[in-house]
């Protein structure tokens, strides 16, 4: 007996040792190892020699004797007559798309009637300009504001309900999580066929018995705040969900106002090159310019014409998109109130970057997650602490007289021999760590979320202001000034090219300044994302940007209508 008893104590002590889990150890060794190493440096080549000496034909070259060799230039064998030259493109150019086409002849002494005829046949009316769809007005027959757009997708998108959904799931677990274990109830017979004093086999002793597990060491409370802590998580989460929806609403909305401005835009730079082509064909009929330089332009009249169709999908997609970011994908077009030069909120880094580390629900979120992976270990602590359990019966007793009523109490513990629970311990303890390494890991990510998100900021603040002070005044000076040096003195030969680039030039810094609007107005909302702010212009002052310069208005006096 006195052995047994000194083994069960030697094998009681012998799972008594402390789990240490070395992470700082382990993260320094595999810290230890080398990571993109450089590759070493080539060997430099031997240079070659200024003077290298001539190999002999069939005798080996060695090292220093490779020396460059020039080409020789092929004989002049005398220039070709332009004539040639000019079939030998055309020839050319009949292998290209479009190469089979008929070109524009007219003889020089045409008369009118067949110039226009030919003008006619080879230069065909542009095709018409699909409008925009109109849409219909909003309640009250207003646009719709932004502020009304962000409150029906906070009370129609799903993903919001299914946040707030996810916070009561999680209370319904913390509420059952210390929730205490019920009773056990029941019948109990024993000692059934015993004989009894007259040698006769009795029922035994009949009744029935109560049954309870007490809990010891709070670990219903440590179990129900961890849970707990589970329902603050998800509260944060729910609030980062609305700020990704808000965000989704503003990105869509500026969306929707850059893709018609662009359209209107396109617009009226296809007209004016319609307006161009046809000044150029006048000109054509009376002989003041060549053939091809209406062509061109009709080149790019028909490129705008395709670049007003992307503008086109583009604004009805952007609609789309909004439509189902409000979770109200069927809504139809619907004007909106704003324009996409409105002025910007004004967002200074460092001021950002604090209220970011200190409020952002992801840093809520991490801290909560430290909290409960404490309380977890500290419920993994005592769960080797037995819990007890309590037996009580009451019966019939039939085996002797008096037959009275007997009653049977027991109150029982687990003895924590094998398992005391380490494995939970050391498990627990690991996430403990863990949890604080990810509160850092948070605001790591954090603050390069919002240092890249003020580099678009910045880059485009810049942009913008660039282009309101510098070039698009320069440049619709010059196109202006091109348009009206052309139209006024054409006969004198000014080429048509200055018109053509200038123009070019103008449209597309325009389309340049409406993407970098966009650009700013989308980092500006990821700013606010990262603030999760729910007023996106009263939070911060505003700055004014340049208005996107209206195309009409530049050639307002008809600088293009002196040649017709």
């Amino acid at each position: 007996m006195r052995r047994l008893l000194c083994a069960s104590v030697l094998v009681v002590l012998s799972g008594c040792h402390v789990y240490t889990l070395d992470v700082d150890g382990r993260v320094a060794q595999r810290a230890s190892q080398a990571v993109d190493v450089a590759p070493a440096a080539p060997e430099r080549l031997p240079t070659l020699p200024d003077k290298a000496p001539k190999a002999r034909f069939g005798a080996p070259i060695v090292e220093g004797q490779l020396v460059p060799v020039e080409f020789q230039k092929e004989p002049d064998k005398g220039k070709k007559s332009d004539g040639e030259l000019i079939k030998r493109l055309t020839e050319h150019t009949k292998r290209l798309p479009g190469g089979d086409v008929e070109g524009y002849t007219v003889k020089p002494d045409a008369t009118p009637a067949e110039r226009e005829a030919a003008i006619k046949k080879h230069f065909p009316p542009l095709s018409k300009i699909a409008p925009l769809p109109t849409p219909l007005p909003g309640p009250d027959g207003r646009p719709l504001t932004l502020a009304e757009l962000q409150q029906t997708a906070l009370a129609n998108n799903p993903v919001v309900r299914q946040a707030h959904l996810d916070v009561e799931a999680a209370r319904g677990l913390a509420r059952q999580a210390g929730a205490y274990p019920n009773p056990s109830i029941g019948y109990e017979a024993a000692t059934i066929n015993q004989g009894n004093n007259d040698g006769k086999r009795s029922p035994g002793q009949q009744g029935g018995f109560f049954e309870q597990t007490l809990i010891t060491m709070g670990k219903l409370t440590l179990a129900r705040e961890a849970a707990l802590r589970d329902v603050m998580m998800n509260e944060q989460k729910l609030r980062q969900v609305e700020s990704d929806l808000q965000s989704q609403v503003r990105n869509n909305y500026f969306a929707v106002l850059s893709a018609q401005k662009n359209y209107e835009t396109i617009k009226a730079v296809t007209d004016l090159t319609d307006e161009l082509y046809h000044v150029l064909l006048a000109q054509l009929k009376v002989g003041e310019v060549a053939a091809y330089e209406p062509r061109q332009i009709r080149v790019l009249s028909n490129k705008a014409r395709n670049a007003m169709t992307q503008a086109q999908n583009r604004y009805q997609t952007a609609w789309k998109q909004l439509a189902a970011s409000l979770g109200t994908p069927a809504m139809p077009l619907t004007a909106l109130s704003g324009q996409i030069d409105m002025p910007v909120p004004h967002f200074e880094h460092d001021q950002v970057l604090a209220h970011v580390l200190n409020q952002h629900s992801d840093v809520q979120s991490a801290q909560l997650g430290v909290e409960k992976a404490r309380l977890l270990l500290r419920l993994a602590e005592v769960q080797p602490y037995p819990d007890v359990t309590v037996h009580v019966a009451f019966q019939k007793d039939y085996t002797s007289p008096p037959f009275g009523t007997v009653a049977n109490v027991s109150v029982g513990l687990p003895f924590p021999l094998w398992h005391r629970n380490q494995g939970s311990i050391q498990s627990a303890g690991a996430m403990l760590r863990r949890s604080v390494d990810d509160n850092q890991r948070v605001r790591n990510e954090l603050t390069s979320r919002v240092a890249e998100a003020f580099e678009r900021y910045a880059n485009n603040r810049e942009i913008l202001e660039r282009y309101r002070k510098e070039i698009l005044p320069d440049q619709v000076q010059a196109y202006r000034h091109a348009a009206a040096r052309h139209a006024l003195f054409a006969k004198q030969d000014i080429p048509y090219n200055d018109v053509v680039t200038s123009q070019q030039t103008l449209a597309d810094l325009i389309t340049s300044y409406l993407g970098a609007l966009n650009d700013q107005w989308t980092a500006a909302v990821d700013i606010a994302n990262l603030l999760q702010t729910k007023d996106l212009f009263q939070t911060q002052p505003l700055d004014e940007v340049a208005p996107v310069p209206d195309v009409h208005e530049i050639l307002r006096g008809g600088l293009l209508r002196h040649r017709r």
